[in-house]
């Protein structure tokens, strides 16, 4: 099964308004095959969605990227060759489906704008048979339609048609179903594992909800103040979670035996994107902290795990 995505060694600094920089990304590390889901799980501001913006090439100038990113058969790729197949051979959907359509203009003209970028021959029945592929059983009256006038799970179906206008080999979903209420959200994550059985496309899912990324994802990469603390296959994360920080979210997820009980809650904040981190970012947060937690963690493999930590043992 071949690699469409390999993410080596990926930092991004920030220049602050006093020349300083900081590092909200630092070192991650993960690959995705055909197919394939890879699940970026993690608390607001730990650099789930940063991730996605710099793999997509969309950092601001203010940015310093480095590390390597690797995609399908192009190999190491720069943010120019990323520019040239930005919308084709990779595609992203956001969380909020309403900021992504122009509000003066018909779903059927933005779609039609994408299909015209991308070369698409006889748009007028692709288009009617993305729309019908999202499950949407009147696509002629959605594509006269306005934005404003679909609901949220419409717009949602329409946004994810648009992505995949172009059959792309990655698809990178951010927080896809925030917007939406837990019934709408969960048939649009079987929609689009549907789609990606049938269409073969690898992706990157991001969310801060561990459910929706355990229900979606073939592996789960935990990240934290912008490093991944924990990575391996989705079953043996959720069944025997390595990480200090892996365990606190996974213990706070709310669940009938829970009802009458506490949720376990993780003590602090993350830190601040403004904060330089020395050693394990989340020792202020752990119960388990040692002295040797002020020096950055090494990887250890436990399993099929790899797990960023001084307390664990291989």
């Amino acid at each position: 099964m071949s690699t469409v995505l390999r993410v080596s060694n990926l930092e991004v600094d920030f220049v602050i308004n006093d020349g300083v920089m900081n590092s909200p990304l630092r070192g991650v590390n993960f690959e995705i095959k055909a197919g394939k889901t890879l699940g970026i799980v993690g608390e607001t501001g730990c650099g789930k969605t940063l991730t996605a913006t710099a793999i997509m090439g969309l950092l601001p100038s203010s940015a310093v990227q480095r590390g390597q990113i690797e995609f399908a058969d192009h190999g190491v790729i720069s943010n120019q060759q990323m520019a040239a197949i930005r919308g084709s051979e990779i595609t992203m959907i956001f969380q909020n489906p309403q900021s992504a359509f122009n509000p003066i203009f018909t779903i059927g003209a933005q779609l039609t704008m994408v299909a015209q970028r991308r070369g698409i021959a006889d748009i007028a029945t692709v288009l009617t048979a993305r729309l019908e592929s999202v499950g949407l059983r009147d696509p002629q009256r959605v594509l006269e339609s306005y934005p404003h006038e679909l609901s949220g799970g419409m717009l949602q179906r329409c946004m994810i048609a648009m992505a995949l206008l172009s059959s792309p080999k990655l698809l990178i979903a951010d927080e896809p179903t925030t917007a939406l209420d837990a019934t709408i959200g969960d048939q649009v994550l079987q929609l689009i594992a549907s789609l990606q059985k049938r269409e073969g496309f690898a992706m990157l899912f991001i969310s801060h909800d561990v459910t929706a990324v355990a229900k979606t994802s073939d592996e789960i990469a935990v990240i934290y103040a912008g490093r991944v603390v924990e990575i391996g296959p989705t079953a043996d994360v959720m069944d025997s979670p390595q990480h200090p920080y892996t365990r606190g979210l996974l213990g706070a997820i709310p669940s009938a035996d829970k009802a009458r009980g506490t949720l376990v809650a993780i003590p602090g904040n993350v830190p601040s994107v403004l904060t330089h981190v020395k050693g394990c970012a989340f020792a202020d947060r752990c119960s388990l902290r040692i002295d040797t937690c002020d020096q950055e963690p090494p990887i250890v493999r436990i399993g099929n795990q790899s797990v960023a930590c001084w307390v664990v043992k291989s």
